[in-house]
């Protein structure tokens, strides 16, 4: 067997225990009177921090909360809309990228071909990480200094919440 092929079966194996372990039924936990992460799996975010917060769906879920004229709403849903036009696209485009890779390792397709997949990947995720940050700028814009401070309050509430701490 190739170095190219043992690497790219290891790989493969590697990324199928990883699967298997988080698909892995969890212990139960004692009750401590404390909210336990593992009792929410939908709320709890895929680490201590996303990269970029999404603001946007929070700031139209809390419009009413953050007190947003008319012209505030009708903005974020514009840009929502617009944004999406090319989000879907590109997540979609994500996704079959991903499963072309994976079905590349375990298939042992070429490495020009893993290598071409790879650099879509990547180019892919920056731009999904660039339109992340214009919605984030986008909403920054939008909303005045106090509604701003507000949001970021309500995002950091709700976040500690998801990991496992308490809303106060």
């Amino acid at each position: 067997m190739s170095r190219l092929r043992q690497s790219l079966v290891a790989l493969g194996l590697i990324c199928l225990s990883g699967t298997a372990l988080a698909m892995a039924p969890h212990k139960a936990m004692p009750f401590t009177g404390q909210a336990c992460p593992m009792m929410r799996p939908m709320m709890r975010p895929h680490g201590p921090h996303p990269l970029v917060p999404m603001l946007l769906p929070l700031a139209e879920m809390r419009s009413y909360a953050l007190h947003l004229n008319d012209h505030q709403v009708s903005a974020l849903a514009v840009w929502q809309n617009r944004h999406m036009r090319m989000a879907v696209p590109l997540i979609k485009r994500l996704r079959a990228d991903k499963s072309a890779l994976r079905a590349g390792i375990m298939e042992g397709a070429h490495r020009g071909v893993l290598r071409d997949i790879m650099r879509r990947l990547n180019s892919d995720r920056a731009r999904m990480l660039g339109l992340k940050v214009a919605q984030v700028r986008m909403v920054h814009k939008t909303l005045s200094l106090g509604q701003w401070r507000k949001l970021l309050v309500l995002y950091r509430r709700m976040h500690a919440f998801a990991m496992g701490g308490s809303y106060r």
